[in-house]
């Protein structure tokens, strides 16, 4: 015996179709994940700021955040949160966020955000330098990468892909950046800005394999070109040592 959303589930991978996206407040959202399955809350276009609480209740206290969390984004992009934990009747969702610590998560009320999930992870190996991007148990992408030099070290944890930007043509930072939940742990602004952690193309291909950045990832044009067009976001990434 399955149930509606199981069998529709069933037909979308069968078909290799897109993330699906469901009812977030229904308690049938409560349900643990499928193996490699990533639930995803996009805030809705009507909240502007989002004030992640402690514990889920209306009455704990907010979370302290160093930044904070805009709908839409810097880049204009609906904001997206990567889902850990529910609620069992659905109506709390607990959230990774974009702010240091790294790692750090909240609850938010569902009833403020639309969700999906998708079958997309990645993992970057800091020892071997190699990216590889992954559809449930099929590997769609593997690359060597530049990872953070000593002192501004690529720093390790589980993340997710939280906005895409594009870039112009010939840009140092590649054709895209994508950027991730992660900052540096050792930089305190960078280029006057934010030091958030990304995954981005490079004008110099010739340092691919080594540790030459400031923590962010960069990888040839042409992948994170493909990386683009086909990685959800909210798609977690697992950085090692």
């Amino acid at each position: 015996t399955v149930t509606r959303g199981q069998l529709a589930t069933f037909f979308y991978r069968y078909k290799g179709k897109p993330a699906v996206t469901v009812d977030a407040s229904s308690p049938f959202c409560a349900r643990p994940p499928d193996r490699f399955e990533t639930f995803v809350a996009t805030i809705k276009p009507n909240y502007g700021l989002i004030d992640p609480r402690v514990a889920p209740d209306h009455n704990s206290d907010l979370l302290a955040l160093e930044y904070p969390l805009l709908n839409p984004t810097y880049h204009n992009h609906p904001l997206v949160l990567m889902v850990t934990a529910r609620t069992s009747d659905g109506q709390w969702l607990k959230v990774q966020v974009p702010s240091r610590p790294n790692g750090t998560e909240g609850w938010i009320p569902a009833t403020q955000a639309t969700l999906s999930t998708h079958f997309m992870h990645a993992s970057l190996n800091l020892t071997s330098r190699v990216l590889k991007v992954w559809n449930g148990d099929v590997l769609i992408a593997e690359t060597q990468a530049v990872i953070g030099r000593s002192g501004t070290p690529t720093p390790l944890g589980r993340f997710f892909i939280s906005d895409l930007v594009e870039k112009s043509p010939g840009s140092f930072f590649g054709p895209y950046v994508m950027t991730l939940s992660a900052f540096s742990e050792t930089l305190a602004t960078f280029q006057g800005g934010i030091p958030v952690i990304s995954i981005h193309g490079t004008s110099q291909p010739w340092l691919i394999g080594g540790a030459h950045s400031n923590g962010c990832i960069r990888i040839p044009n042409d992948v994170v070109t493909f990386l683009a067009a086909n990685v959800p976001m909210g798609t977690p990434i697992e950085i090692s040592a």
